[in-house]
């Protein structure tokens, strides 16, 4: 309803408020003017090959309103480029069956002002709530790194549900079961502490958000571990299909196209 959403979208600028100390309202009317998002279809492998700045991406993202946006993308730079991008034309093969359309989704990359890194970082939380749905590409790095955690947390602290959560394995092509098992190893000692963060002020002040809602870390290390039986089944279904579509002799190469006309 609209009253949940308004409730959901004044939760997120309290996070973004700790995020960027600043109030909330402010968060709220900056996040409003600087969503944007991005048409997967428009994107391609190079795409996801670095996250070096490049003003072409940013180009492509247009102006949107809150709640408008069908995914916001989490995942981590340090995972395998090919095997994200094969996971990314997955979800999109979903949802074009599933929808009958291409979706519009938060990519940092594209949808971060490279000119003005700070401000948006402020406002992840709203971008976060901004979109319809989470989905989550995990791969091998993506619990070491602090920024993704961050949107976890600030998922489950709206008041979102873990089964809604959409995960898709990033996994090598014919190393499936090592990179599954190298995963799941990372949720059973996960400890958010030992994130990588390229900011060590950032680092501080996210850990010190962490604390003040969980009342520990160690608490909310128990929260994202609690997500393992989850993840565990999800990653598995993408396993198995990864390698039914395997066996129809269709190719695995991350160039791949989806045709949809």
């Amino acid at each position: 309803s609209y009253f949940e959403a308004r409730s959901s979208q004044c939760a997120a600028a309290g996070v973004a408020g700790l995020v960027g100390n600043c109030t909330p309202q402010e968060v709220l009317t900056q996040a409003s003017s600087r969503f944007r998002c991005v048409r997967l279809v428009d994107l391609n492998f190079e795409d996801l090959a670095d996250n070096a700045p490049n003003p072409a991406l940013s180009a492509l993202a247009e102006p949107c309103k809150l709640r408008a946006c069908d995914a916001f993308i989490s995942h981590s730079w340090h995972d395998d480029a090919e095997a994200k991008w094969r996971a990314l034309l997955a979800w999109r093969r979903d949802f074009h069956s599933a929808h009958g359309r291409e979706p519009t989704i938060w990519f940092d990359r594209c949808c971060i002002d490279q000119t003005n890194v700070d401000s948006d970082l402020r406002c992840l939380p709203i971008f976060l709530k901004g979109c319809r749905r989470l989905v989550v590409f995990c791969g091998e790095t993506y619990l070491s790194r602090l920024w993704c955690i961050i949107e976890i947390f600030t998922y489950v602290h709206m008041g979102g549900l873990v089964e809604d959560v959409q995960v898709q394995a990033v996994v090598r092509a014919g190393r499936e079961e090592e990179d599954f098992q190298s995963i799941m190893q990372t949720f059973s000692c996960f400890d958010v502490a030992a994130c990588r963060c390229f900011n060590a002020e950032d680092k501080h002040r996210l850990l010190a958000m962490v604390d003040v809602a969980y009342g520990s870390t160690h608490v909310f290390n128990t929260v994202i571990r609690g997500i393992v039986s989850f993840v565990h089944m999800s990653i598995h279904r993408e396993i198995s299909a990864s390698r039914s579509f395997a066996a129809t002799g269709c190719s695995s190469n991350p160039e791949l196209e989806i045709k949809t006309e």
